[in-house]
């Protein structure tokens, strides 16, 4: 009993604490994605769009959890001696569609720029091959993976530059290598409250 009061006390004076330092902006943004021992274009361009929070913890550093949907292209494009020698190669485009969710610490080493790390972890909720088909054999449910990059607050706004690695193997066919994501993300913001 002492320790659920103890522990109920803590959250409410960390909640009364961060409530003067609580901000929900939303964000949109560009990805360069590629995938290693995959025959696909690099840095494929695609998108990511959501919502974005920052916990105050002391007037340096910040948590920023974050609700994401992205998406991650994966564009093949053999040669044309490779398709004149195999008629099973030709073109395709592999689109797919998570919810990402990273929960980053934020550090602030000046008043407008903010460097940001953290866990991400990703649930794929859509896959398909050329716009319609569904590729559900090839790519597992979910992906870990880890976030590094800065933002740059402009009053109302920001930008942002990013670079997320995989830290798993997200093929999910037997007995083939490894396909680990990287992954460049770009983008612009906006605060609604807060920050």
């Amino acid at each position: 009993m002492k320790k659920s009061i103890l522990i109920a006390s803590f959250l409410i004076a960390f909640a009364a604490n961060a409530q003067e330092k609580f901000g929900i902006g939303i964000k949109v943004g560009q990805n360069f994605s590629s995938v290693n021992s995959v025959a696909v274009d690099r840095h494929a361009a695609s998108y990511h769009g959501g919502v974005t929070a920052q916990i105050g913890i002391t007037e340096k550093i910040s948590l920023v959890p974050e609700i994401l949907l992205s998406q991650t292209k994966l564009s093949t494009n053999p040669s044309i001696i490779d398709v004149l020698g195999d008629n099973n190669l030709r073109p395709e485009t592999y689109h797919l569609n998570y919810l990402m969710v990273p929960l980053l610490v934020q550090v602030k080493p000046f008043s407008a720029l903010l460097l940001q790390a953290g866990p991400q972890y990703g649930i794929l909720i859509d896959q398909k091959k050329d716009g319609i088909e569904n590729a559900q054999l090839a790519f597992k449910q979910g992906e870990f993976s880890f976030v590094g990059g800065a933002k740059l607050n402009l009053g109302g706004f920001f930008v942002y530059g990013r670079y997320v690695v995989g830290l798993q193997d997200i093929n999910d066919i037997q007995d083939q290598e490894k396909w680990k994501t990287t992954q460049w993300q770009i983008g612009l913001g906006m605060n609604l409250f807060g920050f």
